[in-house]
């Protein structure tokens, strides 16, 4: 039976990271809101540990389910990318240029998204520290989900930054924290989540089991993540990285993930209602999914029309009216009169009426190449909705539990590492991707390079960033620095973002990166 932010109850061995860590850490809000949770100080002026373990491992758990927004970290990962687009209506969704400085590859030291991100994760980092100090007394349970959502963390703030600052514990504002190289930082990753796996204290529940709290599926799915990027990170993968994926993902599926073939007739799109039940949800946040869904559809739809899927990226699939991919969305409306997949063409009401933008043209959302950032009516783009909208109350249902890792992403993985040298097989890559396509309704390929997998992965996982997304993706296959549509600009440097400049003024360890 699912459990929603419980604790387990299995035992283990806290290894932490004494050595390593005891060198500060930073951000610009050099103490994090702990919520209900807060930190105590000795008469010495010592830390003295958190006041609640429980509450402080719920508060970590807490901020993770912020990820399921539109901005800040998502729009790093996605509205950088050549996948998602935020088009400016009239009025609507200027927000001073925020979106269009995201997709432009425009953005500088002061980008509000970026000091968000920065500073939310950073704080997090510390958060989880001070969960993980001896001072705290944490259980072997919580110390080993502590340590997988602090890798999470530091992998985010790496990925994006490309160096991360970090406080001890005993550290007071008046130490300019140091901070961790890319080889430091991403060592203390893997350090974290080989801490937690091999501890035996995360559960190893399959898909019928609790996806709420991290299990070992969903640090070895992390893991694998973070040893895929390493490439784009180090300027090297370690040796052996390739086939640490593999051997990752081989054993989620040996506790049972499977993609889930689905029952309904829009059956693809049960995978985001975990109501129905399926195999392949590694990882599940308690939250609800209503910006992944009003952030793409119309006001007369009781959304916002601000975010579109580029069309290139629709068209990756085929330009048929008669192409039979699932994700797509072809079955027709699901509920509501919303359908899932992608939403172009006329779009109906619940009794199947037509419906009208605010100027009283008809709701059609259109699939021409888009052109202008700045200047859009209310019918330009085609949306993408992977959430099924079964309120059946007339209006989309945002409660659908946040779909955070999923095991199709996890073959996708495996396929790319077997492609980049790991100790699998081109022909095994094959069967994988192959898989996915099949449960898709598409055609099979007869063979697979390196050089395809860059689009069989959008076509998947579009839109579904968790930590990484899409642009993470585009950094490991070169692409990151193309043009596509409505964005011209080629800035390699732009592979990291800048150091916010509040950081770099309070913490001279910090060196801004190359090009800001």
């Amino acid at each position: 039976m699912m459990r929603k932010k419980m604790i387990t109850n299995r035992l283990a061995q806290y290894l932490g990271l004494a050595t390593l860590f005891l060198v500060g850490q930073a951000c610009t809000d050099l103490e994090p809101p702990l919520q209900d949770s807060v930190s105590v100080e000795s008469s010495e002026g010592t830390f003295g540990g958190v006041t609640s373990t429980t509450n402080s491992l719920e508060a970590l758990y807490n901020n993770i389910e912020n990820l399921n927004g539109q901005n800040n970290e998502y729009a790093l990962m996605e509205v950088t990318a050549d996948n998602v687009a935020v088009l400016t209506r009239g009025a609507d969704w200027g927000d001073n240029g925020v979106w269009r400085q995201l997709h432009n590859h425009t953005w500088n030291a002061t980008q509000l998204y970026v000091l968000n991100s920065w500073n939310n994760r950073n704080s997090q980092i510390l958060a989880a520290t001070q969960l993980l100090d001896p001072a705290s007394g944490a259980d072997d349970i919580i110390t080993a989900q502590a340590e997988v959502i602090r890798a999470i963390n530091m992998f985010m703030v790496l990925n994006f930054f490309g160096q991360v600052p970090f406080r001890g514990v005993n550290e007071g504002v008046d130490v300019d924290p140091t901070v961790l190289s890319a080889q430091e930082a991403f060592d203390a990753v893997i350090l974290d989540l080989n801490n937690a796996i091999s501890s035996g204290n995360l559960h190893t529940d399959g898909p019928d089991g609790d996806l709420f709290t991290i299990g070992e599926a969903a640090a070895r799915f992390i893991r694998a993540k973070v040893n895929l990027n390493s490439a784009s990170i180090l300027g090297a993968a370690p040796a052996g990285a390739m086939d640490a994926v593999i051997a990752d993902v081989n054993a989620i599926e040996a506790l049972g993930f499977s993609l889930d073939p689905g029952t309904g007739p829009n059956a693809y799109f049960d995978i985001w209602d975990l109501s129905v039940g399926n195999d392949e949800v590694i990882m599940a946040l308690d939250v609800g999914t209503g910006q992944r869904v009003f952030n793409m559809i119309h006001p007369n739809q009781t959304g916002w029309n601000g975010f579109v899927t580029l069309t290139e990226t629709f068209r990756l699939h085929g330009t048929s009216d008669v192409n039979e991919d699932a994700r797509l969305g072809l079955a027709g409306p699901d509920f509501n009169g919303l359908s899932t997949g992608y939403l172009r063409g006329q779009q109906l009401n619940g009794s199947g009426d037509m419906l009208f933008d605010r100027q009283g043209a008809p709701l059609v959302y259109e699939d021409e190449l888009l052109t202008s950032l700045e200047i859009n009516n209310e019918r330009n783009g085609i949306r993408i909705v992977k959430y099924p909208q079964r309120g059946g109350d007339g209006f989309p249902d945002p409660s659908n539990d946040f779909i955070f890792t999923r095991f199709a992403e996890a073959l996708l993985m495996r396929a790319e590492a077997e492609l980049r040298g790991g100790s699998g097989s081109t022909s095994s890559a094959l069967a994988d991707v192959n898989a996915i396509r099949t449960r898709a309704g598409v055609a099979t390929l007869g063979s697979l390079s390196l050089e395809q997998m860059k689009d069989e992965i959008t076509k998947e996982m579009n839109s579904e960033a968790n930590i990484a997304g899409n642009r993470a993706v585009q950094i490991r296959f070169g692409t990151f620095a193309d043009t596509w549509e409505m964005k011209d600009i080629q800035d390699e440097f732009r592979k990291l973002f800048p150091i916010p400049a509040t950081a770099l003024g309070s913490n001279p360890n910090l060196v801004q990166n190359e090009g800001y």
